[in-house]
């Protein structure tokens, strides 16, 4: 009887130790899963921040192609202007 009770014991005890080193296992497990995706997105904010300044770059350069547009119609309208002030004189 008695090596009944110390085999259960021993087994008892051995669920534990076991438990225990899996849940170990686990949290570790989940730390490093937390670093590794804290990591990714950190990365991901980076890139996303950069296509968002990308996005307004691309915004003031459309805009200035615009504006230049409309400077270089009114540069042609002056000198047809000129052009034509000197054909009179």
């Amino acid at each position: 009887m008695m090596q009944i009770e110390i085999t259960i014991l021993i087994a008892v005890v051995g669920c534990f130790v076991g438990l225990a080193g899996w849940l170990s296992g686990r949290d570790k497990k989940i730390a490093n899963d937390s670093k590794w995706r804290g990591g990714v997105d950190a990365k991901l904010d980076t890139i996303l921040g950069i296509k968002s300044d990308v996005e307004k770059l691309d915004c003031k350069v459309d805009d200035h192609e615009h504006r230049i547009t409309a400077v270089e119609e009114s540069a042609k309208q002056a000198h047809k202007r000129i052009d034509h002030i000197q054909k009179d004189h």
